[in-house]
């Protein structure tokens, strides 16, 4: 702070170890840069609809010099966060602070009609409302993933999900990062952009249960990857007419000829015994195969960062009949069948 902050009057902040002096010297200088501003943006937790309220959840105090110091203020918000009348907010408030960090009450709850009025001392001269919209009509259009927009950003979602306490909220690369990124995002900006992060899941279901407004994460999570893969791809651009505002954006993206053709043949092979059979016969007798070149090319998305996998050298089935299992499965099968006659 000593080296690149400056003070008001425009000399250089002392140097200083002691914690309380540098929280002081940063306090006064942010101080300073509010009472100067021209304008002041926020967010908004909920808009209420019946008497224009803006309501504003905090617990610094920042929010509420963004809101009253500066002459010209600036709220943003999504559509999803209007509510229809002040007798929803109490409930909405509870399910927040008691989500997000276990308090009763924040510490700030604040409510804007609009700007000051004559002979009040604080509050701007102009309060402007945008409201956003950004995918939301699309997303609230769509039969499966219109639970999404029931989030009140309380981040229960991420505090329970263990692959987000592993890898951080940068991984996610986009301004929502958990699950609730892993849902929102695609569909605001596009699945052949933001389908990657769909993957970084292992659906163990934690955040469907932490969510307090009951938002059903992993089947969404699983609606959006299905979404991705289908075969049918809209071009984010085309989204215009009636018919298309319930897909999602850039649907069937992440589908590819390869990967399609795989998981055919795993159909295909798991439906029919005796191609079951050859194939296992061939991986296991050709187990060497996979220490070529040739097979490190070809699983090389998956070998860049594990190791190679490798068949065992009889299958299941065959080891099975070696212990005499094979034999007696068929016997009881046929003595059930016998009973059942």
């Amino acid at each position: 702070m000593h080296a690149r902050a400056q003070t008001s009057d425009g000399s250089q902040v002392p140097y200083t170890e002691d914690v309380d002096e540098l929280i002081g010297n940063a306090r006064a200088i942010l101080r300073d840069k509010f009472m100067r501003a021209d304008a002041g943006i926020s967010g908004v937790n909920m808009a209420v609809a019946n008497s224009g309220t803006l309501c504003l959840v905090e617990n610094e105090g920042n929010g509420r010099m963004t809101t009253t110091m500066p002459k010209l203020h600036i709220a943003v918000t999504g559509i999803e966060k209007v509510v229809e009348d002040f007798s929803h907010v109490p409930e909405l408030l509870t399910l927040l602070t008691r989500s997000a960090t276990g308090q009763k009450i924040s510490t700030y709850f604040n409510m804007i009609s609009g700007p000051k009025k004559a002979g009040e001392l604080d509050g701007p001269e102009q309060v402007h409302l945008v409201l956003v919209d950004n995918g939301r009509s699309r997303i609230f259009s769509h039969p499966v993933l219109k639970p999404t927009l029931q989030c009140i950003r309380c981040g229960a979602c991420m505090n329970h999900c263990p692959v987000y306490a592993r890898v951080g909220g940068h991984a996610y690369g986009s301004t929502y990062p958990g699950p609730i990124g892993q849902v929102v995002t695609p569909q605001i900006a596009g699945l052949e952009k933001h389908g990657d992060m769909l993957s970084a899941c292992s659906l163990n279901g934690a955040c469907g249960e932490a969510c307090p407004v009951r938002i059903p994460l992993p089947e969404l999570i699983r609606e959006l990857r299905a979404e991705a893969v289908s075969p049918q791809f809209t071009d984010a651009a085309a989204v215009s007419n009636a018919t298309a505002v319930q897909e999602v954006l850039g649907r069937g993206a992440k589908r590819t000829l390869g990967e399609s053709l795989i998981w055919r043949g795993w159909a295909l092979t798991h439906r029919f015994a005796p191609l079951y059979r050859i194939m296992t016969t061939a991986m296991t007798r050709g187990r060497g195969l996979f220490r070529s070149k040739a097979a490190a090319a070809l699983l090389s998305p998956w070998t860049d960062s594990r190791s190679t996998p490798q068949p065992a050298r009889r299958s299941l089935h065959e080891l099975a009949k070696a212990r005499g299992m094979a034999g007696q499965y068929q016997n009881n099968t046929a003595d059930k069948r016998g009973d059942n006659a």
